[in-house]
């Protein structure tokens, strides 16, 4: 098939358009939330790799993040399956090249009102927590398909993968780690493997390591670095666990039976618990956990790299 020229960009008349289809469906109020906010989008890669089928030769899939009042994202969320519809009519796929894969919502004050209840700043937390969980599938799904990945690589260099990703997704990464937690010995600072922000709030832990096992030992140790030592503040935590094996389903069974029956040095809020698979290579499970009475999501990611 020949080379088709993308322009690979939005269309410069792109929220006229949008405005535009939307009025035409009669949702108003839609394109008038939609002019309300900002929004910025990510190219994650060839449409057909990024999970969406049917005729999309080398255009390419964009998730796309909006944010503003409570009310404007409520009014898109509440409306997405006709936003999108005006969403995909207005980015002229034919020309533009981008077909829409996934949808974000930000409210302003998710960060910075305080709920009235901890049952709804638990809910708020998990709603963002959400938002990062998917964008590491995503990225791990490139990890799972990149070949230069795989039991020759170095936890570090994995890490630093994930870290160079998120900060090109928009992510802050925190900097200055040292005197964040303690180490595993307890006896001097410790530093997180990666520790993001949004506002200046912590949003998430992210803790990694390689595994061609269920090396107990090796996997207790950076749990209860991540939930205990590194984690003061009941900041949303994600344990990515890199592994080399050729029976990926037997390990994710004997993995999950092992933190299942896991003693936490925390009480267990809400039970461990498998998700729905992202794909062939990713297996995903969660659970909450509570630090002094405060909850906080915890989240058990598996990638198969070899």
């Amino acid at each position: 098939m020949g080379y088709i020229d993308f322009s690979y960009k939005l269309p410069s008349n792109f929220d006229r358009r949008v405005c535009q289809y939307l009025q035409q469906m009669k949702e108003s109020d839609v394109a008038d939330s939609f002019k309300r906010c900002t929004y910025e989008y990510d190219d994650v890669g060839l449409a057909y790799y990024a999970g969406l089928r049917g005729d999309n030769w080398d255009k390419k899939a964009i998730d796309i993040t909006f944010e503003g009042s409570s009310s404007d994202i409520n009014c898109l969320k509440n409306n997405k399956s006709t936003f999108g519809a005006a969403l995909e009519k207005a980015l002229k796929p034919s020309e533009s090249g981008f077909l829409v894969r996934d949808l974000y919502f930000f409210s302003n004050d998710d960060l910075d009102d305080i709920p009235e209840t901890n049952e709804d700043r638990l809910n708020a937390d998990i709603e963002i927590a959400k938002v990062v969980l998917s964008d590491l599938i995503q990225i791990g799904e490139r990890v799972c398909l990149n070949y230069s990945f795989d039991e020759n690589s170095t936890e570090n260099s994995i890490n630093d993968y994930f870290r160079d990703m998120l900060s090109v997704k928009g992510y802050k990464e925190v900097k200055d780690q040292t005197r964040h937690g303690i180490s595993a010995n307890g006896k001097v600072a410790g530093e997180v493997d990666i520790l993001l922000s949004k506002n200046g709030k912590e949003i998430a832990i992210y803790e990694g390591l390689k595994l061609d096992s269920v090396n107990q030992s090796y996997i207790s140790t950076h749990i209860d670095k991540a939930i205990v030592n590194y984690n003061s503040l009941g900041t949303a935590t994600f344990i990515v666990s890199y592994v080399n094996t050729t029976d990926f389903e037997s390990f994710w069974e004997r993995y999950s039976a092992y933190i299942e029956a896991y003693n936490f040095p925390l009480e267990v809020k809400r039970k461990y618990t498998e998700m729905t698979y992202p794909n062939a290579s990713t297996r995903v499970a969660s659970m909450i956990l509570s630090r002094d009475g405060y909850d906080f999501p915890t989240y058990f990611i598996a990638l198969k790299i070899s």
